[in-house]
């Protein structure tokens, strides 16, 4: 009877201790993430949701935390994680000045003159204030300095670099032909991006004209479909694939505009490159015979092959760090799928999408993190086929937020209430200065990442991504921010 006493004992403390941890009271944050799945604007959506303590490790919220979904710009925490973490943060790409043939002592060349990308994107980018602006003029110098007068040969923009098929397989069609979907180029100038200016009637329905195209685009032909009507915003949408001239523009502007601007994606920079060099020589008095060109049409043509070259210039580009900075702050799709395309060149000697993408997943992978539900398609998060939890989100945020670059990726990300995507995040409440993270948005797609000092003092780290919910990306934004809010008010 004795040991059957202290069995039924035992039995009954066990129990007893297995149903006080079961009662555990809820966090205020696990609260807040109830709040919002039961949300009706949350009915038809896949969530996943995950908040954890830096230091203990404990994690003090989640919703299914291991369910892949896709991120949209989030994604960029992958790439620019990785490229950091590869390069450093003082690493940058570079374009060279070469030619090939000989030059006589007339000072002729007999070849031609290439511009070499290495994949800097940041040749005459506006988000540096058309950084390396002169660059046209140094290398009009570098060459006259060469000895070279005039050029029998052919200016040649050489994209190469990152091969010729640039663009993610499942990148959509409405996004290829705007600026925000320029696929990166070994050879990128200019963003990749071209301004459209359009004249439109005084009245709803009436036609518009394009009447300017900045920088110019050689051989670019638009088909206008777009028309005029009585809203403020920017309605046109411009189709169109990589390496092909013809552009559709569809959708309407504004009425009664003179010069309202469109962005659109340039076709082939290589091409614009080559152009812009071969004129600013001629009108600094260096002949030129031969065309403006790219390698990719003297590949496609037959030309016969060319010489050995000569390098005779570098421009580097952007450091890492900087690229790093406008991509998670700014979500500067461009930039980011440059980085991607470099990790894919250093690990693999190849920019393929392939290449790429198992770049970035081995990266983290040799990190610790498990890779399991980890699928990457791209590395700015434009791509659908990308999908990742809040659990990933999450752990890629830990891994970096120890090791020598952990100070220099924390200055990457946006803060609350203070800059970038985050700057109406936390209005009014704790988050503000103290969270700093990533956002992302497509049609049906949401989410946030980052870090976060909470009331209390904890380092905690959070994720939270939600597809397919039945609202407003402004509403989801709202919901989400209440989540974000008690966790950076957590006092526990």
């Amino acid at each position: 009877m004795r040991y059957f006493f202290l069995l039924c004992l035992g039995v009954f403390i066990a129990n007893f201790y297995a149903s006080s941890q079961d009662e555990k009271p809820k966090t205020s944050i696990q609260t807040a993430i109830d709040e919002f799945a039961e949300t009706p604007y949350m009915r038809n959506a896949a969530v996943s949701i995950y908040v954890k303590d830096l230091n203990t490790k404990e994690v003090l919220g989640e919703l299914n935390p291991n369910m892949s979904l896709s991120p949209a710009s989030t994604m960029k925490i992958a790439s620019t994680g990785a490229a950091i973490g590869t390069f450093g943060t003082q690493k940058r790409f570079s374009t060279e000045l070469q030619y090939d043939g000989y030059i006589d002592s007339t000072g002729i060349l007999w070849g031609n003159v290439f511009i070499k990308g290495k994949g800097d994107p940041s040749l005459g980018s506006k988000w540096f204030g058309n950084f390396n602006a002169d660059f046209l003029d140094q290398w009009v110098k570098v060459i006259q300095d060469s000895g070279i007068r005039e050029i029998k040969g052919a200016i040649i923009g050489d994209a190469s670099y990152f091969g010729y098929n640039p663009t993610p397989t499942n990148w959509v069609w409405g996004d290829m032909g705007n600026y925000y979907g320029a696929p990166a180029n070994g050879l990128t100038i200019y963003d990749n991006l071209c301004e459209l200016h359009f004249s439109s009637g005084e009245n709803q329905g009436d036609s518009t004209y394009i009447h300017c195209v900045t920088p110019y685009v050689p051989e670019m032909r638009i088909l206008n479909h777009v028309t005029a009507y009585n809203g403020k915003k920017d309605n046109a949408y411009i189709y169109g694939a990589p390496n092909d001239p013809v552009r559709f523009a569809e959708g309407s502007i504004p009425k009664n505009e003179e010069d309202f601007v469109v962005k659109a994606s340039i076709p082939e920079p290589a091409l614009v490159a080559s152009n812009d060099l071969r004129q600013h020589l001629m009108e600094n008095g260096v002949k030129v015979q031969g065309m403006a060109t790219t390698q990719r049409r003297i590949f496609l043509d037959f030309f016969p092959l060319l010489g050995e070259r000569k390098t005779i210039h570098k421009l580097y580009g952007a450091r890492v760090i900087t690229l790093s900075k406008m991509i998670n702050q700014h979500s500067v799709n461009l930039f980011a799928e440059h980085l991607f395309r470099q990790l894919g060149v250093y690990k693999y000697g190849s920019a393929s999408n392939y290449n790429s993408s198992v770049a970035v997943t081995n990266y983290w992978k040799s990190k610790g993190m498990n890779t399991t539900g980890f699928y990457v398609d791209d590395g700015s998060g434009l791509s659908r086929a990308n999908a990742v939890s809040a659990y990933h989100l999450c752990k890629m945020l830990e891994i970096m937020s120890g090791g020598n670059y952990a100070e220099s990726f924390k200055s990457t990300l946006s803060v609350a209430g203070k800059s970038g995507t985050l700057y109406s995040i936390g209005k009014g409440s704790n988050a503000v200065g103290n969270l700093m993270g990533k956002s992302g948005t497509m049609n049906r797609i949401k989410s946030y990442t980052g870090y976060v000092t909470s009331k209390s003092g904890r380092k905690l780290v959070f994720a939270i991504i939600s597809n397919n919910h039945n609202c407003t990306s402004y509403q989801i934004k709202n919901l989400m921010n209440k989540v974000m809010i008690a966790t950076a008010n957590y006092n526990g």
